[in-house]
Parts: structure tokens; C-alpha cells; sequence
């Protein structure tokens, strides 16, 4: 494997953490909060799901539901087919809050990441779907 391959993907990655802590302080949440009310938009996983999406470990997940839920923007929804399960999904102000988020975080991107040529963006966009087909 290319070593500048993994230097860039640190250094993007460093990026990307820094973004999400920014847009976090200016809604009054952690970057884990945020990228788990983005995850959240079109799902309604588990909290097993949501730690291996997230990876983390379900403690961790744990302690974010509560605080979010106590804000009223998640609920937890017993699974259909198996009751001892609780699925995570937005209330009404967290799918607003998401959007927000969301745009706040592609505005970020625009401002950060404009100028990069559009084929080098679609490689960007192929990467990142070919991750998560694995």
C-alpha cells in the first residue's frame, strides 16, 4: 500500500473530526452527537447497529441516546419482530436538527473543498461508496 495513501487519509480524516467538532459547539453538541443525528436521517437501527456504524461500543451509545433523547430528538422504538430490541428514530425536532446539521456540514464542505476538480471529488464519492458496500 502507498504510505502517502495513509498519510492522506490521517490528514482527511483529522479534517473531517475537526469539522464536526466545529459544527457541533455551534448547536451545543459533541461531534459523536452530530454525526449520530446525521446517521439517523433515512434509518432506525439498533443500538448494536448504531455502535458498529459509529464504531464504538454500545456503552457508548448508550449514554448519547439518553442525553438526546432527554433533549427530544431521538425515541426509542421496540423492534416489530423481536420486542427485546429498542430501534433508535428521530422525533420531528431531531429530523430538523439533522437537516440542519447536514447542511451546515455540506456548506463546511463547499467552503473547504470547492475548488477540488470535479473528477477528483467523484473518486472521493467512489471510495466512499465502495467502503460501504464491504
Amino acid at each position: 500500500m502507498d504510505p502517502d495513501l495513509s498519510r492522506a487519509l490521517m490528514a482527511l480524516h483529522r479534517e473531517l473530526r475537526g469539522l464536526y467538532a466545529a459544527i457541533a459547539r455551534r448547536f451545543g453538541l459533541t461531534p459523536q452527537q452530530v454525526e449520530l443525528l446525521c446517521l439517523l436521517k433515512d434509518r432506525t437501527p439498533s443500538f448494536g447497529e448504531l455502535a458498529a456504524l459509529l464504531g464504538c461500543d454500545k456503552t457508548n451509545i448508550t449514554g448519547m441516546v439518553d442525553r438526546l433523547e432527554r433533549r427530544s430528538l431521538l425515541t426509542r422504538v421496540a423492534d416489530r419482530s423481536d420486542r427485546r430490541i429498542s430501534r433508535l428514530s428521530l422525533t420531528d425536532e431531531g429530523k430538523a436538527l439533522g437537516g440542519e446539521l447536514r447542511e451546515a456540514f455540506a456548506a463546511q464542505v463547499a467552503e473547504r473543498w470547492g475548488g477540488v476538480p470535479s473528477s477528483a471529488a467523484a473518486a472521493i464519492v467512489r471510495l466512499a461508496q465502495a467502503d460501504r458496500e464491504r
